[in-house]
């Protein structure tokens, strides 16, 4: 099944109308979130680092 009917049954399947140009931008936001996943599985501790922060001393002015 390609990603297009995937997401077309998902849809149908909670009794939610189906919009042929909705289709590509709810298989791109999937596709990020499955990106997302992968880096979170990857640096599981990620949002615990704390960032490093460089300020220009001539912004302060």
């Amino acid at each position: 099944m390609n990603g297009s009917n995937f997401i077309r049954e998902g849809l149908l399947v909670q009794h939610l109308p189906v919009y042929e140009t909705d289709i590509p931008y709810i298989h791109s936001i999937l596709s990020i979130i499955q990106q997302t996943q992968g880096s979170l599985e990857a640096f599981p501790n990620l949002n615990e680092e704390i960032p490093i922060l460089i300020v220009d001393k001539a912004l302060l002015r």
